[in-house]
């Protein structure tokens, strides 16, 4: 379809009269391009007007979705660190007429490792740097302890997550076990102290104190029946 300048159309009808009007667009009329060619022009016309009536855009307010991504980050974090106060409880090591109970043992990893993965895919979902800096120590230390933690069935992942083997794991060692899992300096108490980073790093992340010292209204629930 040939092109056919609308606005110099309209300005040669209303200032020289039929005279100068164009047969040939008289011609594009008829066969209806000619009424697709103004619905165009108008359009553009309404877009320009509103650009230029738009003078200043405004700035949304915080979005709440990450004041709630951080709460959880929060949640998360703790749900880690309990896991990993678990592992270390000395009852839990503590053997009954002269065994392990395997079935806790495992019941007890597996759970940690739930919690690990957890908190890493909360980590991606928060834009705080503290967070994320926190998180990277927690994934490095683990990527660390890797070849010893593969010895009792739990493999390290490239995207840092652990996968457990159970049978690996009831097979396995026990010194190996304890040694990662019980113990003021083992695994386990390592990641209770970076669990425990993490969630004061998504508290102060949260700016979850107003200036008067009170909850905000996006956290307060998060915290309810704690105080």
């Amino acid at each position: 379809m040939a092109y056919i300048n609308i606005s110099s159309f309209f300005g040669n009808v209303q200032t020289n009269g039929m005279n100068s009007f164009n047969f040939g667009d008289y011609a594009a009329i008829k066969n209806g391009s000619y009424k697709k060619l103004v619905k165009s022009y108008f359009a553009q016309q309404k877009g320009d007007t509103a650009d230029k009536n738009s003078t200043a855009v405004k700035k949304p307010a915080k979005d709440t979705t990450d004041q709630t991504g951080l709460a959880r980050m929060k949640t998360q974090a703790d749900s880690l660190k309990k896991s990993a106060d678990a592992l270390n409880e000395d009852e839990l090591w503590k053997q009954k007429n002269g065994t392990y109970d395997m079935e806790k043992i495992t019941k007890a990893v597996k759970d940690f490792a739930n919690e690990y993965n957890d908190t890493i895919d909360q980590s991606a979902k928060v834009s705080s740097k503290e967070v994320a800096q926190q998180t990277g120590f927690m994934t490095s230390m683990t990527k660390t302890m890797s070849t010893a933690l593969s010895k009792v069935g739990i493999t390290v992942g490239a995207d840092g997550k652990m996968s457990v083997d159970e049978d690996e794991l009831k097979k396995s060692d026990m010194k190996n076990l304890k040694a990662l899992f019980s113990g003021s300096s083992s695994y386990a108490a390592q990641m209770e102290q970076k669990a425990s980073a993490i969630s004061s790093a998504a508290l102060r992340s949260s700016s979850l104190y107003s200036s008067s010292g009170t909850l905000t209204n996006t956290l307060s629930g998060t915290f309810e029946g704690w105080m």
